[in-house]
């Protein structure tokens, strides 16, 4: 059995780059759900598995190029340190994004587009029990990088996931976006003359609502008058 896994998985074969592909998507996909945890129990596991598989001489390399081996750490946890900043941009520039799109949409339901600061106080309580997509709370106030350790630990230790994982999450999304934003008027002019029957029942309902409205307001001013 474990000669066949030796066949199946080795080096350069079509199944070692599936297998190496599946296990980068995994690590990937805890790293961005923030199971830090499970990343690396899985990065563990892998590469006991990839070295009982392949019987990579990692020890032996580590002791023949000492110096070489150190180079190479550092340099990842530098990269990561940088990566860890660009990270931490991106995650409190969503936050703001986040933050600005329910100010957007409280200003537009109050049919204003300045905030007073009676609105500010209305727009915090409102805010105290808002979440977005991922269930976290929208709030004025900055995020506190202490309050963050784990993330920013996760994000610095996994930046090679990290990056894939905000490259495929945030770069993708917001090309998305742009191009909603590119065809809404297309997906609106559709939308709109496949109920076009029904915006006109809407419409009439509207207009005999509107005209009863007037004719009882009318019937009471008389009746008013008359008394």
């Amino acid at each position: 059995m474990f000669t066949f896994l030796e066949g199946l998985f080795a080096i350069g074969t079509i199944w070692f780059w599936l297998l190496l592909f599946v296990d980068f998507c995994i690590i990937t996909a805890l790293v961005e759900n923030e199971s830090g945890v499970w990343a690396t129990i899985v990065f563990l596991g892998s590469l006991v598995g990839l070295n009982f598989l392949w019987k990579l001489p990692i020890v032996d390399s580590v002791k023949a190029n000492p110096g070489h081996t150190a180079l190479l750490i550092l340099s990842y946890f530098a990269i990561g340190v940088v990566w860890s900043i660009v990270k931490w941009y991106f995650f409190v520039h969503n936050k703001m994004v986040r933050y600005n799109d329910f100010k957007a949409e409280f200003l537009k339901t109050n049919k204003t587009d300045v905030m007073t600061p009676e609105l500010a106080a209305s727009f915090m309580d409102h805010l105290a029990n808002r979440y977005d997509a991922r269930n976290e709370g929208i709030t004025g106030t900055a995020p506190a990088a202490s309050e963050h350790k784990a993330s920013l630990t996760r994000w610095g230790t996994y930046w090679p996931f990290s990056i894939i994982g905000t490259m495929l999450n945030d770069v993708v999304r917001r090309a998305w976006e742009y191009i909603y934003e590119m065809l809404q008027t297309t997906y609106q002019r559709m939308s709109e003359a496949i109920f076009k029957s029904a915006t006109a029942d809407v419409k009439m309902a509207e207009e005999f609502k509107a005209k009863a409205a007037a004719a009882a307001s009318n019937a009471t001013t008389e009746a008013k008058k008359r008394w």
